[in-house]
């Protein structure tokens, strides 16, 4: 009998990776509070994700789209009003060769929304969504590294350096603000709300990961005179996640998701809105490890009979970061005299390649 040293090794891979596009859309009565609409000026909005499951070779995705509406009222005494809406969804998705044991990783954006008025009370609202599915497995594998107890024994060993998954876990975490408005004007409503994360940083110490962000948030508002402004703070976010064994030498992936947003404006006295906005932060915390892997064995004395294994694996993991100014100028048609009220942006990567030293993204529409 031959004594064998092994090493572990816990491989996260993924399993498969999908893109799909969904339409959700339904009937908003316009609140009877507010004017009849004429026309739509502009619709925003955010995906909310409360409940995702795998199943077998399915995935299902529980949500809602939080839409705001800014809309030419039916009005000679108020031109511009809005209101916010939500749709809720729940999509089953064919994911073939994938079972409930896996982890999902998934990003759904807001590609487009559509509005259409049905009558003075009511319109349609059409939110065409792109989820990004990402499906791993964790597998652990052995791995014989040493032959101790035959003396005539040759090994060929090459050395491999690999990166181990030591655990993964979630936490929710929830940004509060009360953010101040302009106190010249009184809000009457908020027409849309924008955020971005900014300056992600996370830290590791002992069974913990602290995960840690800013929060820009844009806020375009209604005033009682009928101007519309412009209110931006920064929230931060925080969350310590438990993951055990890990240490500042290891390799964190974090992804926030996006759960809930609830925005309250206060008496008009007090010019000021509560913000809430809640995530799951999820984590992946790896180490990299140096395994001499055997590739041939021989021995005089004895016959032996080796097989090797392939395995997957990721080598070389490491977290970067960039900031990348793009600059376009847009020809716009008689916007002379004319002000603009607010400007959105929505960045979506279509294909990505990774040279030797270079990570190389397009949008390609």
């Amino acid at each position: 009998m031959i004594d064998t040293v092994k090493d572990s090794l816990c491989i996260n891979k993924i399993v498969g990776s999908k893109n799909f596009n969904i339409a959700v859309q339904g009937d908003v009565v316009i609140p009877d509070t507010k004017p009849d609409i004429l026309n739509a000026v502009n619709m925003t909005g955010n995906v909310c994700i409360y409940k995702k499951e795998i199943l077998e070779c399915k995935i299902r995705i529980d949500g809602n789209v939080n839409i705001y509406l800014m809309y030419l009222a039916d009005s000679e005494s108020e031109r511009i009003r809005g209101f916010n809406t939500s749709i809720d969804f729940t999509e089953i998705l064919d994911f073939p060769g994938i079972e409930s044991r896996m982890v999902l990783d998934e990003e759904v954006i807001v590609k487009d929304i559509e509005c259409k008025v049905l009558n003075g009370r009511k319109v349609n609202f059409k939110a065409m969504l792109e989820v990004k599915a990402n499906i791993f497995s964790n597998e652990k594998e052995e791995i014989v590294k040493e032959i101790n107890n035959v003396d005539d024994i040759q090994t060929q060993v090459m050395l491999l350096k690999m990166n181990s998954l030591i655990g993964q876990n979630s936490t929710k975490a929830v940004a509060k603000e009360t953010l101040i408005i302009d106190d010249t004007d009184g809000l009457e409503e908020i027409l849309n709300v924008e955020f971005n994360l900014m300056n992600r940083d996370t830290k590791m110490s002992y069974n913990k990961v602290l995960a840690k962000a800013d929060i820009e948030v844009r806020i375009l508002y209604l005033t009682e005179s009928g101007k519309i402004k412009t209110l931006e703070e920064t929230i931060p976010l925080m969350g310590f996640i438990d993951v055990v064994g890990v240490s500042e030498e290891n390799i964190c992936d974090v992804s926030y998701k996006l759960k809930n947003i609830i925005l309250k404006p206060n008496s008009k006295e007090d010019h000021s809105i509560n913000v809430e906005i809640e995530f799951e932060i999820f984590a992946r915390v790896f180490e990299n490890k140096e395994i001499n892997i055997i590739q041939d064995m021989y021995s005089p004395s004895r016959n032996l009979n080796f097989k090797e294994n392939k395995i997957n694996t990721m080598v070389n993991m490491r977290n970067t970061e960039d900031i990348i100014n793009i600059r376009e100028k847009i020809k716009l048609e008689d916007i002379e005299y004319t002000k603009i009220c607010d400007v959105q942006v929505r960045t979506s990567i279509s294909e990505t390649n990774v040279t030797r030293d270079k990570i190389m993204m397009e949008r390609r529409n």
